[in-house]
């Protein structure tokens, strides 16, 4: 009977902290400053990726929407619109904590960089544990975590272009 109560109380918690998840909102700022919030459902149904991460010695498979994907949902220039000053652009995460992490657009973007960069939502098969929920930035290719800020809050891309995209002109040709 005690074993029953302690089951159905775990998945009252879960289902909890599941509806929480559900409830939460990612903001999404473009380098025009126009900021876009995308739920968790907008979020559910964007193209997934799966990216390794080794932590304590350890591997594990992040499940989640593509990271290129979401920033395109947001307003960002992905694909073949990344060209010209948008290519000197970098994203800042942040986690809900205030820690950021830096990843610049070319390398997020699945056209220009062979790297599965992801906002899991899953880990090993389950839903993220509570202090990574909802959402966690993973990178396959990064060989240490420290990167992958968890329970992210925001998105925000920024430009290290002149005001007025006046920089140099983008001939890779002239060498």
């Amino acid at each position: 009977m005690r074993r029953t109560a302690v089951f159905a109380a775990a998945l009252a918690l879960a289902g909890a902290a599941q509806a929480q998840a559900w409830a939460q909102t990612l903001t999404v700022r473009g380098l025009d400053g126009t900021a876009r919030s995308l739920t968790a459902a907008e979020i559910a149904v964007l193209p997934r990726g799966e990216a390794e991460l080794v932590e304590d010695g350890k591997s594990h498979r992040y499940e989640g929407a593509s990271l290129t994907a979401v920033l395109r949902a947001g307003g960002l220039p992905m694909g073949a619109r990344l060209h010209g000053d948008p290519l000197k652009a970098y994203l800042v995460a942040e986690g809900a904590d205030g820690f950021q992490a830096v990843y610049s657009l070319a390398e997020v973007d699945r056209d220009f960089h062979g790297d599965s960069v992801i906002l899991a939502d899953r880990v090993d098969g389950q839903p993220l544990p509570a202090r990574q929920a909802p959402w966690r930035v993973v990178s396959s290719r990064d060989r240490k975590g420290w990167r992958a800020v968890y329970a992210v809050t925001h998105l925000e891309a920024r430009s290290i272009a002149p005001a007025g995209g006046t920089g140099p002109a983008m001939d890779h040709g002239a060498h």
